[in-house]
Parts: C-alpha cells; structure tokens; sequence
C-alpha cells in the first residue's frame, strides 16, 4: 500500500468510527427515551422493585454510554475495520433488543427469558466470527476499496443492525399504552394517563380499568366515563384476575382506592352496593357504584340510588343526568324526576336523528349513531355491549 493510500485509508476509518458512533449513538437515545421508555421504567422497577427513582432521560444516557465503552473495549480485541467496521457494534444493538424484550410476566415470581442462555451464545459465536472477519480483511489492505464502498457497507451494516434490534424488542403498541397509563398513574398525572391508546377503537380490559382508575383520582367518572370504550361493562372497572394480563396495578389497587377490606373475592357490583350502604367505603366507592349500574344498564337500580345518595336538584354529573332523562322516557307513565331542559333538548335531538336513520340496519344505525353520539350513555344504552 503507498503513502497516498495509506493516509486515505486512515482518513476513511477515522469517517466510519465518527459515522458509526454517531449513528449507534442516536438510535440508542431516541429508541431508549421514546419509543422504549416505558419498557425501560417496567425493567427498572422489577429490577429495582421500585426502591429507586427511574429517570428516562438518565437511564437511555447511562445505557448508551456504557454499550460505547462495551464496543470500544471489545474492538480492541476484534479489531474490526474497513467495510466490516460496524459489525462491531453488532453485540450492542442485540443487548438494546435484549433490555426491551419483555412481556406480562415481567413481575411474577416465575419469569424467565430465554435470552439468559441465549444471549450469551451468540456472543461467544460472534467473537468468533469476528475474529476470522478481522483477520480476512486486514490480509485484505492492500486491495483497493472506495471511500464510497466503506462508507455505503457500514450504514447497510448498520440500518441491518438497526432493524433486528426492532424485531428484538417489544414493539406491541398495545402493552405500550399499558405500561404509559401505569407509569403515568404512578406519577399522579390521570390526566396523561387518561390519553394513553385514546385512539385505540378497542381498548383492552387491563386499559379500560387503568382508565376509570385514573378518572377515580379526579372525580370524574360520571362527566367523562363514556368518552372512551365501555366493553366490558361493569367488570371493566376491574382487572382482569389473569396475572398475566396486568402489571402493578391490579384488583387490590382498587380495594385500597375504595377504602374495602380485601376478602380474596372477586370485586362485584354487590360489593360496592354493601361498601356504599354500609359505610364501609370511601366517598369513591359510590362513583364506583354507580358506573356500574350503568355500564350494566341497571337504570331502575341506578335511579333508586341517585335519590338514596343526591339531592336531585342539585347539579348532577354529565352522565348522571343523561341517564336520569332517560330514565324519564322509558317511565314516561310514572312521576318524573327533576327536569333537566337543556338536556332534554339533547336527547330531542337524538331521537331525532334515530329516527332519520330508521331504515338502516341495527350495524349502520350504530355506525352512524356513533359518529355524532358515541360519548353519550344514550348510545352506549342502546348500542354498547349487548
């Protein structure tokens, strides 16, 4: 190789360790602080069970930089260069992956992955793989590569990396939105909590309780409740007692928040009715109560206990009072509650427009119905879970 090439091909791996490190560097942070960060605080708290503080910021900062020392030190043996040179940053895209490979069974006692044997046997293949690389293409100098050649083999090379580090890790949009409304709970924002998957048409039954969780905290269960998917009905405002279908909130989070002794039985609309009548419960527990009734359509049972609970002058909560019209059109013959005109005028307007669309079949009317009244307890009444 003559003086000339020499100092090109210097100059050329001085641009690809710059290239490489700024790329790995970036993807590392921007995958970390936003697309994992909330697989990366689920880690932290089962590694740490929650007796440290997770910073987002600090954590993708800290693991970049040590995955950078990691790959400077393991080069030093490797000695990868030339048009192989970002294959030497093969083991810290494939331990990104690792870090955010995780599902529901994060925090039970039996968790287990198999990247714990896994993950060191493709390192030790990987050495020596790269081993043989580096030997072949430092007996390799002396024949002529482009600058361009180098340059447009390690970004393949990387964007490859790149992508298997994706397929490794936990990219289902619907444990994100989770693990944001868990983490979001855990940080008293409801707010934030409550737009987590706000887009998500059909919210899990994990989602739908973390939600009325949330909406618990602000006292806002009978004014905002129906602004999201009710599919569950009444068992919605409770998790799922599958452990694998929940993380740190579960059903004793919601005994707590109601101020009920938990009995090791499952939570039940008649439970809440005994901690509302009895006492027993805290001011909560009647939200609770009565967001039942009405996810199950029990309006003779929510009505009784609205006029055992309120003064039905007074002003009542958005839902309440829709369902309280309501009531008054199915029990037209009987005494009416208090009037409410302004939402009369709301509901004139409701059957109104079920009425234009009475030729439709029950799917379009539904469809339809939805685009202009799915935030009302009208439509969930007569169109939500059947």
């Amino acid at each position: 190789m003559s003086g000339s090439e020499q100092v090109l091909y210097q100059k050329t791996g001085g641009f690809q360790v710059l290239m490489c490190g700024f790329l790995f560097t970036v993807f590392s942070f921007v995958y970390l602080y936003v697309f994992q960060c909330d697989v990366l605080e689920t880690l932290h708290y089962s590694l740490a069970h929650g007796k440290t503080v997770f910073s987002a910021w600090g954590s993708a900062v800290g693991i970049t930089f040590v995955l950078l020392l990691i790959r400077w030190g393991l080069n030093k043996f490797l000695r990868l260069g030339g048009i192989v040179y970002a294959f030497s940053y093969f083991p810290l895209f494939l331990i990104l992956g690792v870090l955010t490979d995780i599902d529901y069974g994060i925090y039970t006692s039996t968790y287990h992955t198999v990247w714990g044997w896994l993950l060191p046997v493709i390192l030790i293949v990987y050495i020596v793989i790269s081993v043989q690389i580096g030997k072949f293409f430092r007996a390799m100098r002396n024949f002529s590569v482009t600058s361009l050649t180098v340059t447009n083999s390690n970004l393949v090379i990387i964007i490859m990396l790149c992508m298997m580090t994706m397929l490794i890790g936990n990219t289902d949009n619907v444990l994100h939105n989770e693990l944001r409304a868990e983490r979001l709970l855990r940080e008293k924002s409801y707010s934030g909590a409550l737009e987590a998957g706000v887009h998500m048409a059909e919210p899990t039954h994990t989602l739908t309780a973390l939600r009325a969780y949330a909406l618990a905290h602000t006292g806002e269960m009978g004014e905002r409740l129906f602004n999201y998917p009710q599919n569950y009905g009444a068992d919605g405002l409770f998790f799922p007692d599958d452990s694998l279908k929940t993380f740190r909130y579960t059903n004793d989070s919601v005994f707590s928040l109601l101020a009920i002794p938990r009995q090791n039985v499952k939570p039940t609309v008649e439970l809440l009715r005994e901690a509302c009548y009895q006492g027993t419960g805290s001011h909560v527990a009647l939200d609770y109560y009565l967001s039942a009734l009405l996810l199950d359509k029990e309006l003779d049972m929510f009505v009784k206990t609205l006029s055992d609970f309120y003064v039905m002058e007074d002003s009542l909560p958005l839902y309440y009072r829709e369902a309280v019209v309501l009531w008054n059109e199915i029990h037209s013959d009987s005494i009416s509650l208090a009037k409410d005109s302004m939402m009369l005028q709301q509901y004139g307007g409701y059957l109104e427009r079920e009425k234009m669309l009475s030729s439709e079949t029950f799917m379009e009317k539904k469809n339809l119905m939805c685009k202009d009244y799915g935030n009302t307890y009208w439509w969930y009444y007569n169109y939500g879970r059947q």
